[in-house]
């Protein structure tokens, strides 16, 4: 692991942003999240990330909550509970300590060859969505944007165009909501938080959707995917009431698109299985979540969403999608 030990200029300097309806006070600088002056204006919940800390290698767990694996079986994220919080590992990239009331992620250990943009993504686009659980909200796995009725969010299981769908909407002159992180609360109808303007692109997806722009910033070091940054002014800032839930299913090449009702309790186990628990074996946690979660499911409308496995299909989808809001 690298020696990560902070520099007297690491300790004096924060960095302030405002994502995911959070204030985040960090020790490096993250210029994939808007900044903020105030903190007062941010959010009323306050998360420290230190991404620049001494090294201290966490014990291993005598139990691990839960395990993500790619396909292959190779763990991507194991997390577990341990005296002071949970720890979040990610194998042969870092280990993150999440304090136990989720307002302080650690970074604590690193790769030797593993780049700050690398551990900048994790915190990001990883943690932040299991911290949010923590603090007491919740959050899908999905990616959002912003239609004149209200927020249309898309679920889908990884290379089903999540992204590449929404940053075409986005590019089509539709305000951009999240990536991968929609921050659900529960104000008599369903809102949706903003994230922070920016999502993660395939290279083949960027150049399908981008118009010969240059690529954006890289995600991290272990991945070709850049990011579409969006103009802070094109981002949507504030809540918005959830008006979709579509949910994607790819269909072959040359099909026309289509949108299929589906009901409240057909979508539920995807709802389930699109969420960010933490830590199961938490009661009170879990009753809030699925009581959350069945409420998204009666009030919110919920499609699915059948997209052609061809880049040229976008602007029918996009037509499909718009028709279907339309419709009421």
């Amino acid at each position: 692991m690298a020696d990560r030990r902070p520099t007297p200029a690491a300790r004096r300097v924060a960095f302030r942003y405002k994502a995911y309806g959070l204030a985040i006070v960090a020790d490096a600088e993250m210029p994939e999240l808007p900044p903020v002056r105030d903190l007062r204006e941010a959010a009323l919940t306050r998360v420290r990330v230190t991404l620049r800390g001494a090294t201290r290698v966490p014990a291993e767990p005598a139990q691990w909550l839960s395990v993500t694996a790619y396909a292959d079986g190779k763990p991507w994220l194991k997390s577990a509970k341990v005296a002071d919080g949970y720890l979040l590992r990610f194998p042969g990239l870092a280990d993150f300590m999440v304090g136990a009331d989720g307002r302080s992620v650690d970074c604590v250990a690193a790769g030797g060859d593993v780049a700050e943009v690398t551990l900048r993504h994790l915190v990001i686009d990883h943690v932040m969505p299991r911290v949010l659980n923590l603090l007491g909200s919740e959050a899908l796995h999905a990616t959002a944007v912003v239609a004149a009725a209200g927020a249309c969010a898309f679920i889908g299981e990884a290379g089903t165009g999540k992204s590449t769908l929404a940053a075409s909407f986005h590019l089509a002159g539709l305000p951009a909501l999240c990536d991968d992180c929609l921050v659900l609360r529960d104000e008599g109808r369903i809102l949706a938080t903003p994230a922070y303007p920016g999502m993660r692109l395939w290279d083949d997806s960027f150049a399908a959707i981008a118009g010969g722009a240059e690529p954006g910033p890289p995600v991290a070091h272990y991945t070709t995917k850049t990011r579409l940054v969006g103009d802070v002014a094109t981002f949507a800032a504030t809540p918005q009431p959830l008006v979709r839930i579509y949910f994607l299913r790819r269909i072959a090449a040359g099909a026309p698109p289509a949108v299929e009702r589906i009901t409240p309790a057909a979508a539920f186990p995807e709802l389930v299985g699109a969420s960010f628990p933490l830590d199961l074996g938490d009661a009170a946690m879990l009753a809030r979540h699925f009581l959350m979660i069945s409420h998204v499911a009666a009030s919110v409308p919920l499609r699915r969403l059948l997209i052609p496995t061809d880049f040229g299909a976008l602007a029918a989808v996009r037509a499909a999608v718009i028709a279907d809001l339309a419709a009421g």
